[in-house]
């Protein structure tokens, strides 16, 4: 697929078919998610893949048990009247969670701690934590651009942060490494659309942040 066509239509799916991805596909992904940059080229990403029926289903056992707590604080807020869009996609967010577990390949991602040489939690983390994430996001934006190049969808959440002890003990991943998020990965029970997003003009300045980018005249219809 052309880049261009990839990159705007968003690899992002919260319904997904349960068939399996092939091996050369899969590995195919990871290693173009390898490809990503690093601070110092530490490259301190670590991939479990997950594609064990039991494991799948804790994960999602996981899941559930966040993100109903988190639905309810951090999006209604006790609201009794909600948007239409809002609606939607609450009930689209509940889906994904209920049928998490039929998501084919789970890839857990850890951020390999000592490689960045900078303990967690401190002053010099918090100082620095761009660098830090920075060395790990891009490895997971690959991931998901290569898979969405191959028809296979994904969905990106830091949901199971707060239960990172309990993930780490259903995977046998060692203390030293953080959990920085799961992509759930797999066929697409819908069609790949091109994401709602605003235009970037507004937020486009030309040298300064006084100066706005000049928006583009469409021009006239023939």
């Amino acid at each position: 697929m052309d880049f261009f066509e990839v990159a705007s239509s968003t690899p992002t799916m919260r319904r997904f078919l349960d068939r399996p991805i092939p091996d050369a596909e899969l590995i195919k992904i990871l290693e173009t998610a390898n490809m990503a940059p690093s601070g110092s080229n530490a490259q301190p990403w670590e991939f479990v893949v997950v594609r064990d029926a039991a494991a799948r289903r804790e994960i999602q056992r996981l899941y559930e048990s966040v993100w109903g707590p988190y639905k309810d604080s951090a999006i209604i807020r006790g609201r009794t009247t909600l948007s239409p869009r809002a609606v939607k996609a609450l009930k689209t967010g509940d889906e994904f969670a209920a049928q998490l577990a039929i998501v084919p390949v789970h890839v857990v991602v850890f951020l390999d701690r000592p490689k960045m040489r900078v303990e967690r939690g401190s002053a010099a983390d918090l100082f620095n934590f761009g660098a830090t994430y920075g060395s790990v996001f891009p490895a997971i934006e690959l991931m998901m651009l290569a898979s969405r190049a191959l028809g296979v969808g994904t969905a990106m959440t830091t949901m199971l942060t707060s239960k990172e002890a309990e993930t780490k003990a259903l995977l046998g991943v060692p203390e030293e490494y953080q959990l920085i998020a799961l992509v759930p990965m797999g066929y697409p029970a819908d069609a790949f659309k091109r994401p709602m997003r605003k235009p970037v003009f507004p937020r486009l300045h030309d040298e300064r942040w006084t100066r706005a980018w000049p928006t583009p005249v469409a021009p006239p219809d023939k």
